[in-house]
């Protein structure tokens, strides 16, 4: 294989697995390709990359199963899906069904400091109130501080005037 990346589809790849061995730690090809609605196939190329990656162990016709850096990725950014789904649920009011869809969208391919970032959002706005207002103010300074700005722009602040009228 050329290329030595986990690309955001083997991301979801390596997700989908995680989930469907969760129980008996194990999974198969055709459950893989049954919950993603793809061709075994698609399946059996994409767990060919992942195996070369060391991301899972597979035999040919047999399981599949991650191995230990398959299953510490595939945690990690399994948390991250739900931390962006939860948010999208308790903070901004989306029904559950497009919360999991948008969280899909957003998760993967995300370098280790943005998912950083994301917790550290995540842990603030989850259960927000009065008490955790200092900690937000710091968190957006220290954002734009990351950016080199003091406020934020015109043209950012211009779409807030435009909210209300998309309403």
């Amino acid at each position: 294989m050329a290329d030595k990346k986990l690309t955001p589809a083997l991301e979801n790849y390596l997700v989908t697995i995680y989930k469907l061995s969760k129980n008996d730690g194990v999974t198969r090809v055709s459950e893989i390709a049954k919950v993603k609605n793809v061709s075994y196939p698609s399946v059996t190329t994409a767990v060919k990359k992942l195996a070369e990656l060391g991301y899972v162990e597979h035999q040919r016709y047999g399981f599949v199963k991650l191995t230990r850096k398959g299953k510490r990725v595939a945690v990690t950014i399994h948390n991250g899906e739900l931390r962006v789904k939860y948010f999208f649920m308790y903070v901004i009011g989306f029904p559950e069904k497009w919360a999991q869809q948008a969280a899909e969208l957003l998760i993967y391919g995300l370098d280790s400091e943005t998912r950083r970032q994301l917790r550290r959002f995540y842990a603030i706005m989850i259960d927000f109130d009065e008490t955790k207002t200092e900690k937000l103010i710091k968190f957006l300074k220290e954002q734009r501080e990351k950016l080199g700005v003091k406020y934020v722009p015109k043209e950012a602040l211009k779409l807030k005037i435009r909210l209300r009228e998309d309403d």
